[in-house]
């Protein structure tokens, strides 16, 4: 499908729930807008998406959509999607909301990839192909403000960090993507010791007993920012950290689209489709013959995730941190 693109003068972008997952489309918004730079762009996005969203000069207008909401309350914003009269719909999320509010163009509701389309990143972007677009942005952004680098700008002083950190993120909303609290003890212990780098962990509010068992563990003492920043904020403290090591979790994506340095560990989930691409990040995973299952129960004894030992981690991000020697 080609399309006029004069006539494109307000589009919705349809993206998905997920903190993580909503990180990865945004280079489908940095291309359209690109490609349509007069055109008002709206995202209808899961409440997790508002400060991605919130502050950036390439959005207009935010749209909240609960999965949760009950069906009046999803009937009422299809006719408040319609009466807005869009040119264009991009779904990223294959629901019935192209069909249903009339657009002079939409995305296909349901589409099938190359098999060499296999990144979400590029999945997303494949999308675009069927309005002809061939030129596109792979990388992912978020719009940080200069007030979210003063908060953590005093937040670093306040705890005394140095300029040499690392930030380690324990948790993951599945238990199976998590590694070991033992081996991110392991690990913080000997960064801080060896490499002489001060640890700051970080995570949501639900993440705070993980990190605090992986801090009862540790010899060093490390600093705790759980549940300390927003969105914008976490990506410029990721931005300034010499490292991120990560579980297969939103702040991956996050440390991806500032430009962090990331170590991914990876067990159950394909690093091939939500891995870092970043040109000097690393994943560390056991390459057994039932990794990735991509599955939501373990067939066996989370092997992928407990033979992953704390020098695999280790040296990877030794290297990262400091070179070869």
């Amino acid at each position: 499908m080609m399309i006029d693109n004069s006539a494109i003068k307000r589009m919705l972008v349809i993206t998905l729930s997920n903190l993580g997952d909503i990180i990865l489309t945004t280079p489908v918004i940095a291309t359209l807008k690109r490609e349509f730079p007069m055109a008002r762009i709206d995202v209808l996005v899961g409440p997790a998406g508002r400060e991605v969203f919130e502050k950036d000069h390439n959005i207009f207008k935010i749209i909240i959509y609960d999965k949760h909401m009950p069906i009046a309350g999803k009937r009422r914003l299809q006719l408040k999607l319609k009466k807005l009269k869009y040119d264009l719909v991009v779904d990223l999320k294959n629901t019935l909301f192209g069909l249903l509010i009339g657009p002079k163009y939409r995305t296909s509701t349901i589409q099938s990839f190359p098999v060499d389309v296999i990144h979400s990143i590029d999945r997303h972007l494949h999308r675009l192909k069927s309005l002809g677009i061939m030129n596109v942005e792979r990388q992912s952004y978020i719009h940080i403000t200069p007030e979210d680098e003063a908060q953590i700008a005093h937040l670093l002083k306040m705890h005394g960090v140095r300029d040499r950190f690392i930030v380690i993120n324990a948790g993951a909303k599945s238990h199976l993507k998590r590694w070991t609290p033992e081996g991110f003890a392991a690990v913080a212990d000997r960064l801080a010791g060896e490499c002489k780098a001060d640890i700051v962990f970080i995570g949501a509010k639900e993440d705070e007993p993980i990190v605090s068992e992986v801090i009862r563990k540790m010899k060093h003492t490390p600093h705790n920012f759980t549940n300390k920043t927003n969105v914008r904020q976490l990506g410029n403290l990721l931005k300034r950290a010499k490292l991120l090591i990560t579980n297969d979790s939103a702040p991956l994506h996050l440390g991806c689209a500032v430009g962090a340095k990331v170590l991914a560990i990876f067990g159950p989930t394909n690093p091939k489709k939500y891995g870092p691409i970043g040109e000097f990040d690393l994943v560390v995973n056991k390459r057994l013959s039932c990794s990735p299952c991509e599955t939501a129960v373990c067939r066996f004894n989370y092997e992928c995730m407990s033979l992953i030992t704390a020098d695999d981690v280790f040296e990877s991000a030794k290297i990262m941190v400091e070179g070869y020697e």
